[in-house]
């Protein structure tokens, strides 16, 4: 997933202190868009149905850092926890329901996991980098169960989706990045390297380093194809089942971080320090018939402590890649369900917050 770029972060949320994401004049709610959602954001407001996450408890309680949260079609919350390596999930209410915290190689363990997909209603798949391995899990409110696990060995930079039987990861091989892995391993592959911003301030064998580990994209399974955003750049496309592109756009209006050497050995990062340059947060389902890409705005390496980050958010139809809203006022959103936000926060301690959105 995107460490470097702070995807995963999470960060204060005092735009929920009145359970209400953006103010706005009109009383009324917006309209909502094909799936629950509202089909504008602007002016979202919505109730805090439940929280997960507490200053002390058990392991599937408190957090060292909410790295991936992902929602099935029947509303199983899982949630991947960075700094202990464990899976927990909770069902449609926040109850815990169960949780993968056997560490290790063998099958059913995890070793060093790094994201999350629902393969259906009860069925979660994890990537686990630290054993080149996709693990799929049982879920029913009995538990969580371990069923089997297929190769899938990746580097750098991964994105990761799965709908149904289609599973794809985001990495480099033979100039491609997206790949959709089958029980025996990769079955095909798509989605030729984007464009890295700077690349052309790089050496020979920095430019090939910077290539396998920058290009892959985050990847959201839509039930036409899948949709790959550039971790570095404005490139996001969709490309069909079969691996067809259906369309490509850019971002207007983006002003990416680009890549350089600042001491002839190894990659740096380099940040716009007046307007601040944009950095992948998330990838997400806005209803049926649209994508929520969040960035993150910065203007160096790091946040300064007590800053608020500034996240920008871009609407996308699905249907041709058009952007349809834009915003600076939503904070950091990881997944959503039917009318419900999933938003991660870290103050006072790490937990997810989950919204209910034109609830009255």
């Amino acid at each position: 997933m995107i460490e470097g770029s702070g995807r995963r972060a999470a960060a204060a949320l005092a735009l929920l202190s009145a359970a209400v994401i953006s103010g706005c004049s009109d009383d009324s709610p917006p309209a909502e868009a094909a799936g629950g959602l509202p089909s504008s954001l602007q002016g979202i407001a919505g109730d805090t149905i439940f929280e997960i996450g507490a200053a002390q408890g058990e392991s599937w309680q408190t957090f060292g850092g909410i790295w991936d949260v992902d929602v099935s079609p029947s509303g199983f919350v899982a949630l991947l926890d960075i700094e202990t390596g464990q899976v927990h999930v909770y069902d449609e209410a926040g109850g815990h329901v169960g949780s993968v915290s056997q560490k290790g190689v063998d099958p059913g363990a995890l070793e060093a996991p790094a994201a999350l997909a629902w393969g259906g209603a009860g069925d979660l798949l994890v990537w686990d980098p630290g054993t080149s391995n996709i693990s799929d899990f049982n879920v029913s409110s009995a538990g969580v169960e371990f069923e089997q696990r297929w190769p899938a060995f990746a580097f750098g930079e991964t994105g990761f989706c799965a709908d149904g039987e289609r599973r794809y990861m985001s990495y480099w091989q033979d100039g491609l990045v997206v790949h959709q892995i089958g029980n025996a391993g990769v079955e095909r592959s798509f989605g030729a390297v984007p464009e890295i911003p700077g690349m052309e301030t790089l050496g020979p064998e920095l430019q090939e380093i910077a290539v396998e580990e920058l290009s892959p994209s985050e990847l959201l399974c839509t039930p036409s194809g899948v949709l790959d955003v550039a971790f570095f750049g404005s490139k996001m496309r969709l490309h069909d089942s079969a691996g067809a592109l259906v369309w490509e756009k850019k971002f207007e209006e983006f002003n990416p971080m680009s890549v350089f050497t600042p001491d002839s050995m190894g990659l740096g990062r380099q940040f716009d320090e007046a307007e601040g340059s944009s950095l992948l947060h998330s990838v997400l389902e806005w209803g049926d018939e649209h994508a929520m890409i969040q960035h993150e705005i910065r203007t160096a390496e790091f946040v300064a402590e007590g800053e608020v980050p500034v996240v920008e958010s871009r609407l996308v139809r699905l249907a041709d890649g058009a952007e349809v809203d834009r915003t600076r006022e939503l904070p950091r959103v990881l997944a959503s369900w039917g009318r419900r936000l999933y938003i991660v926060v870290d103050d006072p301690f790490p937990k997810v917050v989950v919204l209910e959105t034109g609830a009255e």
